[in-house]
């Protein structure tokens, strides 16, 4: 009898490249890209500032630094990933604004130092399913994706690893997807064994249930706009695959929506630079429509 063909092989051969590569979703940072370097300022600036404020109120060392810290990955994570959820040229503003929304944000609702892995978690599922890189991810980056899914569930977010196996599920089915993905959602559904559930009633100020419902409103017109999208890749400058990009947006949205709902307090605190993001680069859209309108009337 015939050996089966796998359907999903022409895709894969298609997809790699003849470099033997462990990391597929790392993107290049332009220096020479003067919104790359407001956004280095800005960290630089930010930690600084608040250094200075925490030291002028008697904080202790260890807590201006862990702080300074924490404040200058929100800021720089809020930029990074509003990049990915709207790569599109023309736009970069909008990732910008949603970093100096995030520093408003924290600077009134505070920090939370689980929030680097939680936010690199973000940024590489992103990338896994938009490809903004010009690769599918590798075994680096799954890695990295599995890492900080188990370290977040095993420090009490115990549906990181959850929506990491469905993510993983549904990156292998959507168009060019990686059959392989399937059996990296099988060793994320295994952690849960692993970390176990928190079975205590999360406490959610209402304050993130707002903030969630205006990033919500405002971030919709992102997954319309995402079908009419130009950007390209990094490695190969191919257009990126739109309903690729609309997945990016979607599970973006509703996952941590969903880790936010059931994570509380404290997961509100690590995802303040996600809601920063999809509040800048809504806002920055709905600016760039009614200008791009605004011309278009003025060309008649």
């Amino acid at each position: 009898m015939a050996k089966r063909e796998n359907k999903f092989v022409k895709i894969t051969r298609r997809q790699e490249d003849t470099s033997n590569e462990n990391f597929g979703l790392g993107r290049p940072f332009d220096f020479d890209d003067h919104y790359n370097r407001i956004a280095i300022m800005g960290t630089l600036v930010t930690t600084i500032i608040l250094l200075f404020f925490r030291q002028v109120t008697g904080s202790g060392t260890g807590s201006v630094m862990l702080d300074g810290v924490s404040y200058a990955a929100g800021f720089f994570f809020a930029y990074l990933i509003g990049r990915e959820i709207d790569p599109e040229p023309g736009r970069e503003w909008g990732a910008l604004l949603g970093a100096f929304i995030t520093l408003a944000g924290e600077a009134v609702l505070g920090v939370n130092i689980d929030g680097v892995i939680g936010l690199l978690w973000v940024l590489f599922i992103s990338r896994m399913f938009n490809r903004t890189s010009g690769s599918r991810h590798r075994i680096g980056d799954n890695a990295i994706i599995l890492g900080c899914a188990f370290w977040m569930g095993y420090s009490g977010y115990w549906l990181f690893p959850v929506i990491t196996g469905i993510c993983y599920v549904l990156e292998s089915q959507i168009k060019e997807g990686y059959y392989r993905s399937l059996y990296l959602s099988a060793i994320a559904f295994a952690m849960c064994a692993i970390t176990g559930r928190n079975m205590e009633t999360p406490v959610l100020s209402v304050h993130y249930l707002y903030l969630m419902g205006i990033a919500f409103i405002l971030f919709l017109p992102q997954l319309t706009m995402a079908g009419f999208s130009t950007a390209r890749d990094d490695r190969h400058q191919r257009p990126l695959i739109r309903s690729r990009l609309q997945c990016a947006q979607g599970i973006f949205l509703v996952g941590v929506g969903l880790l936010l709902y059931f994570g509380g307090n404290q997961a509100g605190l690590i995802f303040i630079p996600c809601i920063g993001a999809a509040i800048g680069t809504g806002l920055y859209l709905l600016v760039y429509l009614l200008k791009r309108k605004q011309k278009e009337e003025g060309n008649l």
